[in-house]
């Protein structure tokens, strides 16, 4: 180009494509020529009434140029009006509608023809949009909107072939024909509310590359991600025949989730040619509509299979982080490579959490199934480790210093095995806040910190050791820390903070806090201990009598002695406090002797901290 013979100017840009074009050719190439034929005609005629001015016809596609948005997009929908008139009459398998793209950008300017990001913007918008429809870039929308009434779908932001950046799109109209897939609804969709668990529809991925022989590989991407999150416990997620009803189809996140009646909704696009593909996921929030999550895939596509399972594990990792587990999701993953290995970890946390004596058991019988499958690696010793904890602070050891010398033996045999999770330093530090030795409790704590700064467990850990140590009030930023921290409240943290504000004096913060975290775990004794004693404390003694009532409901051989025995403060006034609480609330003393020693002196070699693992 001669730089003299070029101009620039502002123009609204279409694109428009006929349908099945090659199929049809395929079955009567002069019928096919001739239907074309008529069909420009009648968009060129229009294009000329709304001032446009077609720049270039190659094959079966149309490029038109508009000095006005309006005016582009008042023709489409004219030129899809006639056509669709003009289809009516032909045979079903002769009939050819458009799609039609309309962007509004600066173009240069060459004799008769024009080039740049506009024209080649609008021509990937028209891919975008469905037979007989229209799909508007953003700043196209922006300017018609409020000048015609039209009924448009926001596409949502989309990354378009060889242009930088991502573009909002909205469609117009747009219907499929017996040659496309179609969305399958036997009535209007209604809406659903969702259930209080984390919940997640995934739409089909969107092939880009615009050849449906190339679906089978979004296809398999989208059924690949699907299959894994079935494997995570605590997540509901809406079956692939509901969801695959929504492939080919222009349904914002948003109307998607209030139909299946989810939180969330992942959607994905995927762009391969022979040799690489780029791969992008998004997750959106219903209620605002914002991606939480996004990420973006670039490969070589030397085996196919390789590269699904590669992308499948990575963003099924990040789908189980920031949904359900949580950051300790991430370590887990990279390390359990086997699958029933992380199913038996999953299942177990749950069992830990329902804090029944028989459950805890049964968590410990998968922990260890974990170890024998997968004996190399830690998270199976370090949450084994955790259940003895249980056993002594909840007094169900028969022997606790049994059971706190299995728990140190399961965490240094972790830590041997170069746990990086920070857990297994957090259980040797309940092992020491049990024995009463608080201060090398919290520098444990400190350290699992130290390693893992965004590990929920870490804070909320270290909050309960706070609790213990006589200091509750820098026990209740942690544990709100390791709250917000956690996509799902796991009931041990909440039953933390409860503890934190009751001996902060926050009665009714307690009382709230201790009730909301009964709908989580409704066995929890220590939980309705702290709502008895909250109760108690603040004079309400109707309703602590209720709570020490459904005390021994839930364990019949509650006394406050024994509870007192596994019960580790530093300050013995604290814990006198909560069991005068307790027999005022009408609970039974139980016996009066002397509470035993939790476990013998640990040698010096068991007593000092492990090496860090490396990270």
């Amino acid at each position: 180009m001669d730089d003299e013979s070029l101009e620039r100017r502002l123009a609204a840009i279409l694109s428009a494509d006929a349908v099945g074009y090659s199929r049809l050719m395929n079955v009567d190439d002069e019928s096919t020529v001739r239907t074309l034929q008529a069909h420009r005609r009648r968009i060129e005629r229009l294009i000329g009434a709304f001032r446009g001015r077609v720049v270039d016809t190659p094959g079966d596609n149309l490029l038109a140029e508009f000095p006005s948005a309006i005016g582009a997009v008042r023709c489409a929908l004219d030129v899809q009006r006639a056509v669709g008139e003009a289809n009516a009459e032909l045979d079903a398998e002769r009939r050819m509608p458009f799609r039609i793209g309309i962007h509004l950008g600066d173009v240069l300017v060459e004799g008769e023809r024009i080039y740049g990001d506009g024209v080649n913007v609008a021509a990937r918008l028209e891919a975008l949009a469905r037979p007989g429809g229209i799909c508007l870039s953003d700043v196209v929308y922006q300017q018609v909107c409020r000048r015609l009434e039209l009924a448009a779908t926001d596409l949502g932001d989309q990354e378009l072939k060889n242009i930088e950046g991502v573009v909002r799109a909205f469609e117009l109209g747009g219907q499929a024909d017996e040659h496309e897939p179609v969305r399958l609804r036997a009535s209007a969709p209604r809406k659903l509310s969702p259930p209080e668990e984390p919940s997640l529809a995934v739409l089909p991925f969107t092939n880009l590359n615009g050849d449906p022989k190339q679906d089978y590989f979004s296809d398999g991407l989208t059924m690949d991600i699907m299959a894994e999150l079935v494997r995570i416990p605590g997540l509901f997620l809406i079956g692939q025949d509901s969801m695959f009803t929504y492939k080919s189809t222009a349904t914002r996140p948003r109307e998607v989730a209030g139909e299946v009646g989810v939180r969330h909704v992942l959607e994905g696009t995927v762009r391969k040619d022979e040799k690489r593909v780029r791969v992008t996921a998004r997750l959106v929030e219903a209620a605002s509509g914002r991606h939480i999550w996004a990420e973006r895939y670039d490969g070589a596509l030397e085996d196919v299979f390789a590269v699904q399972d590669e992308i499948t594990d990575r963003v099924v990792t990040e789908l189980d982080v920031a949904l359900v587990h949580g950051e300790d999701a991430r370590v887990l993953r990279q390390e359990l490579r086997n699958p029933q290995a992380l199913a038996l970890i999953y299942r177990g946390t749950e069992l830990v959490h329902r804090f029944t004596r028989d459950d805890m058991r049964e968590a410990r019988r998968h922990f260890s199934e974990v170890m024998r499958i997968e004996p190399e690696c830690p998270y199976g010793y370090a949450d084994a480790a955790w259940t003895h904890y249980f056993d002594v602070e909840r007094g169900w050891s028969g022997s606790p210093a049994e059971s706190l010398e299995q728990m140190s033996s399961l965490a240094h045999r972790a830590l041997e095995l170069q746990d990086v999770s920070g857990f297994s330093h957090l259980m040797l530090g309940h092992m020491h806040l049990m024995n009463r030795d608080h201060d090398e409790a919290l520098a444990l704590s400190d350290l699992s910190l130290e390693q893992r700064p965004n590990c929920q467990s870490a804070w909320g850990l270290k909050a309960n050791i706070l609790n213990y140590a006589a200091q509750p009030e820098e026990a209740i930023p942690l544990a709100e820390k390791s709250l917000r921290l956690s996509p799902v409240a796991r009931p041990f943290v909440p039953e933390v903070l409860a503890a934190a504000l009751y001996l902060s004096g926050r009665f009714d913060d307690a009382i709230d806090t201790a009730n909301e975290t009964l709908s989580l775990a409704p066995d929890s004794v220590n939980v309705r201990v702290i709502l008895c004693a909250s109760l108690a404390a603040s004079g309400r003694e109707p309703a602590a009598y209720q709570a020490a009532r459904d005390i021994v409901g839930v364990d019949p051989r509650f006394s406050v002695s024994r509870f007192a025995a596994s019960q580790p403060y530093r300050e013995p006034a604290v814990l006198q406090r909560i069991c005068d609480a307790l027999v005022r609330a009408g609970l039974p003393l139980g016996t009066s002797a002397a509470q035993p020693s939790l476990a013998q002196p640990y040698s010096e070699s068991r007593r000092r901290v492990a090496p860090r693992p490396r990270r």
